[in-house]
This record gives C-alpha cells, structure tokens and sequence, in this order.
C-alpha cells in the first residue's frame, strides 16, 4: 500500500477483529500412538432425538473435508484405520459484573465517612450491577482407535455463539471455519 495511514488503518483494524474472536481450541492427544501409517477414516455419529440434525451434517461435511484435504480417505467403520466421533453442546452463561459511579459534584459538603459525620466531597460511589448473558458452544471431535475404541486425539472447540449468522451460507461458513481451524491441528506432528 503506498498510503501509510491506509495501511496503519486496515493493521489496526485486522488486530481489532481478530482481538475480538472468543474462539479457543484445545487438542489433547495419546503420545504413543502413531499416526504415520493412517490413512482411512470413517465418521460415525449417531442423532439424539433432540439434536439439530442440520448442525450435525454440517459437521460431518467439514470434517470430510478436511480430512480430504489432508489426503486421508473415507472408507466403511469396518475397514477404517481411525473413527471419529464428535458431540457438540450448548450452554447458557452469564457474567455479572459491577460498575461503579460518581454521583454529586466535586466540593464540600456534609456527609458521613471515615472517622463519623463531618466535612467532606460532595460526591458519592454507587455500585451498578449488570448480567451479560450469552450462548457458548462446544464442539468434540475424536478420534478412536478402532482396535480398543480409546481416544488417540481430541480437538475441543469453545466459541460463544454470535446471533448474526442466520442464513444457511453464514452457518455453514462460520462451521467450515471452526472445524478447519481444529482439524488444522490433526494428526500431531
């Protein structure tokens, strides 16, 4: 860019976005399990009676399709050298948290404080307690060993969710996005 304050501006403003993400990943892994000679993979997940079944095809896709990418192929659970499994849950939180306030005017004025009644500012602190409320969502993906069914890899995904993707394409964009991120951290090298 040969504008400097552009440039200054969209540095500014990359740091601003990507200081904003609440996205945190985690990946755990079995240290004695090797990885270099797997190849296959199957996705094995079963829909609970209460699970938003668009949101799990999603999932399953972006896995598939990273796991291509990377040059893993999609064989039967029977054939399969790794199986993963993932689960995905929503959570309700909140934080309370205390601002506190100046109320009055700087001066001189009678009042109680430290040491009983007598001359002091004209101000007081009030306390204002306000709850922020918002919806977390967790993603884990597993993968098993098929021979014992134990986990040789975890990826954990936490993001609050944002009530701004409401169309098909924003959804699965914003699941494309946070699968690839974890997926990017498999197989440990």
């Amino acid at each position: 860019m040969k504008n400097p304050l552009l440039w200054l501006f969209a540095f500014t403003t990359f740091l601003l976005l990507s200081g904003c993400s609440t996205l945190k990943i985690d990946v755990d892994h079995d240290a004695s399990f090797s990885f270099d000679t797997k190849k296959t993979y199957a996705i094995v997940h079963s829909d609970r009676e209460s699970d938003n079944t668009l949101v799990n095809d999603r999932i399953h896709n972006a896995i598939k399709n990273s796991l291509n990418l990377q040059g893993y192929k999609e064989v039967s659970k029977e054939k399969a050298q790794l199986i993963f499994v993932f689960h995905v849950n929503v959570m309700q939180r909140s934080d309370i948290r205390t601002d506190y306030q100046m109320i009055g005017y700087p001066g001189y004025g009678y009042g109680f404080g430290y040491g009983g009644y007598g001359y002091g500012p004209g101000t007081a602190m009030i306390a204002t307690p306000s709850t922020y409320r918002w919806q977390e969502g967790r993603l884990v993906i597993d993968a098993l060993n098929p021979k014992n069914k134990k986990i040789v890899w975890r990826g954990t995904v936490t993001d609050e969710l944002s009530r701004n993707s409401t169309t098909t394409e924003e959804k699965t964009e914003y699941l494309n996005s946070v699968v690839s991120k974890v997926m990017k951290k498999f197989p440990v090298k």
